[in-house]
């Protein structure tokens, strides 16, 4: 957990709208995946001023959006830090709730390498087959499009009968629910 004492002696050097900007910035870029170029960092913290700050405001971000912290809460949590200073940063963390519990909800979802893009399927009827002459059996056809960590996009294709189906349904409500016990509370 951040040394909020140590933190609020790093903001004092700062007004309370640098903060707030400094909140506004580090939330945009985890939501975005963009770095923070070094053009936007305040010249009043050293380098490893900027990444403690960074680092702990980031941890307090994702904790207040995980667990729908009010603004009571937060500034409870920044119990060391000057109230101007408090109510910016729970002003930024309320404005990008949002859009953090989106981004944070997409980081669970893609865990693996590879993310389910896009799907077909087509049911058909098999009417025989080179065994049997009469088998009036139903097929599902899945198309699954699967992109890579790297961006390349992968194709795969499963023919299913009817208990094969059923099977994979079960499956994937079972990992639904491990997914959703994983997830934050929306």
């Amino acid at each position: 957990m951040a040394d909020w004492s140590h933190l609020s002696g790093l903001f004092s050097k700062v007004s309370a709208c640098d903060i707030s900007n400094v909140c506004h910035l580090i939330a945009e870029s985890f939501c975005q995946d963009k770095a923070i170029r070094s053009d936007q960092l305040i010249s009043s913290w050293s380098i490893e001023e900027w990444w403690d700050v960074r680092a702990a405001l980031i941890e307090l971000m994702k904790k207040a959006t995980q667990q729908d912290w009010t603004r009571e809460q937060i500034h409870k949590e920044l119990d060391s830090v000057n109230d101007a200073y408090k109510s910016a940063i729970s002003e930024a963390i309320c404005i990008h709730s949002k859009s953090m519990k989106r981004k944070l909800l997409q980081n669970t979802a893609s865990i693996s390498q590879a993310v389910l893009s896009d799907f077909d399927w087509k049911l058909q009827l098999a009417l025989s087959s080179d065994k049997m002459s009469s088998l009036h059996q139903p097929l599902v056809t899945l198309d699954l499009d699967i992109r890579q960590a790297n961006g390349d996009r992968k194709e795969v294709a499963l023919e299913m009968n009817k208990e094969e189906l059923a099977k994979l349904i079960a499956s994937l409500e079972n990992c639904s629910k491990s997914v959703q016990q994983l997830t934050v509370p929306s």
